[in-house]
């Protein structure tokens, strides 16, 4: 398993403040069956946009370990993402778009969703949307977004940990049965965050084993991509 998205460097954003607990992550993870941890600092966030070379420098302080290379999570920002000259993509599909992980504000309505993923389309990006079921908008709204553009949608394992009737909860439940999740991310910040992951994938592997391999992979396949 990989996981694509998380804030485990140590001193960078909002993770851990010290080697020593991303090194406690890394061996809860490995524990749990992951076998590569890409880190996703966030990028053009209010509070927080890291230089890669200062990314790479917390990297390298982990010698070797299962985190070899990162990504970021963009806040959406169209122009300053096409101003970048390295994306630092999870992967290009056949025809060439990249594929990188967007979040938006937790208030983000349904219209600036869509013309954002339409920009993103334009300018040669499929975007991984990070962690859908906190926009809290309806399942049709993501079917539709996917008839119309070249999209993938994401939701946090941590989330199958809250209880049954939790309305985040019920909607990833939703999203698997659909079909509608092509990533499972963690989305990691510190060691007290371990025992949710536990238990999301417990609770993942008990009732969707079958669809496990895609979703814990940084390869993605779209058609007519």
């Amino acid at each position: 398993m990989i996981d694509l998205h998380s804030h485990l460097l140590p001193g960078l954003d909002d993770g851990p403040e010290e080697v020593s607990e991303t090194l406690e992550i890394i061996k809860e993870m490995s524990s749990f069956g992951y076998i590569e941890i890409i880190p996703t600092p966030h990028k053009f966030h209010t509070l927080y946009n890291p230089d890669p070379n200062i990314v790479m420098g917390r990297i390298a302080a982990l010698k070797k370990t299962m985190v070899r290379r990162f990504s970021f999570e963009y806040m959406c920002n169209i122009l300053k993402i096409k101003e970048l000259s390295d994306h630092r993509e999870f992967s290009r599909t056949s025809n060439g778009y990249k594929v990188i992980m967007v979040e938006f504000s937790p208030f983000v309505g349904k219209s600036e969703i869509e013309n954002s993923v339409f920009s993103l389309n334009a300018g040669g990006f499929i975007p991984l949307l990070a962690h859908i079921e906190r926009y809290l908008k309806d399942d049709e709204f993501w079917l539709d977004l996917r008839k119309k553009y070249k999209v993938f949608f994401q939701s946090s394992v941590r989330t199958l940990a809250k209880p049954s009737f939790h309305i985040k909860k019920k909607q990833v439940i939703r999203f698997l049965e659909k079909g509608l999740i092509d990533n499972l991310g963690t989305d990691l910040h510190r060691a007290t965050q371990l025992e949710k992951v536990e238990k999301g994938l417990t609770f993942f592997r008990n009732n969707f084993s079958g669809l496990g391999k895609d979703l814990f992979s940084d390869k993605f396949l779209f058609e007519n991509s």
